[in-house]
């Protein structure tokens, strides 16, 4: 049963545009009989709506390419920057138009990334869960769980099948999150498939670090946490790691390329990181894509970022720099199976002062991972290849 509180956090983060995608829904439900043909059997594919980049762009690309009698959309905004690349694949159609309410209702499958992966998150969350109407919704995921992510709870998620990549994954999916054991799949994800494909600059370092619920969601601002970014705690710390005088001499001495990529969600932000002296490349997401930023860097420094996880897939150190730890389990993440502080994969800080003198150690190893690293990553892996979309699609076609 959903919560009254749940529902009461979700009405706080409803748009205005929400409301107005009633009246493309209604006109798709009345036109709904003539586009059968269309769409009817289709697999419908998106993640966020102006992006093409992660698990549900891999995926259509499979499709596309190698399994061509399956037909399928990809949903995407026409001014996105990947438009065109997506559509040079394949059928594509405009991100919450009435021709993607259309497919939502008529479509065999409804695959995303994201579990918003609809013509609108807020107007389907509310329909599904409500069991106006049920699709049959395929979980990509964006990245590997390690937290205990309650959104993704059975109860408030209406998933028929969620990926997962990981043996230790599966396992707290399974006894944590309330789905039948038919529910959660291994298959290993779409975009894993591209990450053997490695083409690594020597001595690029990619620093990645993930969101903060309190700058982007009405329903997470409390008091006790950061309400002006251009004051933040999570400015100041990340300023502190790249603009200093040791990181500068790093980068001379050694010869590094050291890119700093925000989350997606903090991207608005991106402006306030224009101070920094350093020669470090601050990156947006218009012009970077992420995962040919992973594969072509030698290790990645982040604070909680899942996508530490496509560095361990590829068999890269990470460095976990945490000054905010109490605060982002209070109010983002509870902490799930993952132990940041203790695991093969890399040590985590939360002074700047000690990430760059465990930097100068991964630098003069000449960034290659431990023993012990590659031991645990051949437990954790139950796959390791490029058959993730292939698995996924022959698991997809057998559940007809």
């Amino acid at each position: 049963m959903i919560s009254i509180k749940y529902i009461l956090d979700k009405l706080q983060d409803v748009k205005l545009y929400d409301f107005f995608a009633v009246f493309p829904m209604i006109t798709a439900l009345i036109l709904k009989p003539f586009y059968k043909n269309r769409y009817e059997g289709a697999w419908l594919i998106c993640e966020e709506p102006k992006e093409a980049r992660d698990n549900g762009y891999h995926f259509f690309k499979y499709i596309c390419q190698k399994q061509r009698a399956q037909i399928c959309f990809y949903a995407i905004k026409r001014d996105s920057f990947d438009y065109k690349r997506v559509k040079e694949l394949g059928n594509v159609i405009e991100y919450g138009s009435i021709h993607h309410w259309l497919a939502y209702f008529l479509c065999e499958y409804n695959i995303s990334s994201q579990k918003g992966g609809k013509p609108n998150a807020a107007l389907c969350a509310f329909m599904e869960l409500n069991g106006i109407f049920r699709p049959r919704n395929i979980f990509l995921q964006h990245g590997i769980i390690i937290n205990n992510l309650r959104w993704l709870y059975a109860e408030t998620s209406r998933f028929e099948k969620f990926i997962v990549s990981t043996i230790p994954e599966y396992n707290y999916v399974k006894k944590n999150f309330g789905y039948s054991e038919n529910t959660i799949s291994l298959t290993g994800m779409p975009r894993q498939d591209a990450l053997h494909d490695m083409k690594v600059l020597t001595n690029r370092i990619l620093i990645m670090p993930t969101w903060r619920y309190w700058f982007n969601l009405n329903s997470k601002k409390h008091k006790d946490t950061d309400k002006d970014f251009e004051t933040s705690e999570y400015l100041n710390k990340w300023l502190e790691l790249l603009d200093n005088s040791e990181m500068a001499e790093m980068i001379e001495n050694y010869h590094l390329e050291v890119i700093f990529y925000p989350h997606r969600n903090m991207q608005n932000y991106l402006n306030a990181f224009d101070k920094v002296k350093t020669k470090i490349t601050i990156a947006s997401w218009k012009k970077y894509d992420i995962q040919e930023l992973l594969k072509t860097s030698s290790m990645l420094i982040t604070d909680y970022s899942s996508v530490f996880f496509d560095m361990v897939y590829m068999k890269k150190p990470i460095i976990f720099y945490q000054f905010d730890e109490k605060k982002y389990r209070k109010y983002q993440y509870s902490e799930g199976y993952f132990d940041y502080h203790d695991n093969p994969f890399g040590r985590t800080y939360e002074e700047y002062t000690d990430v760059m003198a465990e930097l100068k150690k991964i630098i003069k190893r000449d960034f290659m991972p431990s023993q012990e690293f590659l031991e645990e990553h051949q437990k954790i892996f139950k796959y390791w290849d490029d058959k993730n979309s292939e698995r996924i699609f022959e698991m997809l076609s057998d559940n007809r």
